[in-house]
């Protein structure tokens, strides 16, 4: 498996087919799922094919989602994406972390290696977050990881606030 990313505490890195399970327990977590209420998988078959998915989409694009491990014991918290949204008209980062690891600093850590990474080791020129207005732990985590406020809108029906990093 291959390492996109490490930081002090995490590794980010592509999934196998062996953290099927890992991905069905974050992708069934209803608190973690509560602002996103348009994106579920909610049975094991349908994380099975999203896996597959993602798997087979490593060799052809650099924009992908990934697992995010503990470094000290390889167990998987989250997923991280960098991928272009047609919504939006950007590539956008997106990130979830089991309510477990929630308040330690893991997003904040997490976003800001990645959108360095989007940044410059891809030379992504902008990369947009997107969360639901009323995920007051999202938006102070995208603070703490330098993105800058631009704007208020909708997403998928809900009322969303914007973020931006880009090359500065």
């Amino acid at each position: 498996m291959n390492h996109i990313i490490e930081t002090k505490r995490l590794i980010i890195r592509e999934f196998d087919e062996d953290d099927i399970m890992s991905l069905y327990r974050i992708e069934s977590n209803r608190k973690l799922l509560e602002f996103i209420p348009w994106y579920k998988l909610s049975t094991l078959s349908e994380c099975r094919r999203q896996l597959s998915k993602i798997i087979d989409s490593y060799g052809r694009s650099k924009l992908n989602n990934w697992a995010v491990a503990l470094k000290d014991t390889g167990e998987i918290i989250g997923i991280t994406q960098l991928t272009y949204s047609s919504k939006i008209k950007a590539v956008e980062i997106g990130t979830k972390i089991l309510p477990e690891y929630w308040s330690k600093g893991y997003a904040s850590e997490l976003t800001e290696a990645v959108i360095e990474y989007g940044l410059y080791k891809l030379n992504i020129g902008e990369i947009i977050a997107v969360t639901d207005i009323n995920n007051t732990g999202a938006i102070k985590s995208l603070e703490k990881s330098g993105m800058k406020f631009k704007k208020y809108g909708y997403y998928n029906g809900s009322e969303s606030v914007f973020y931006a990093a880009d090359r500065e």
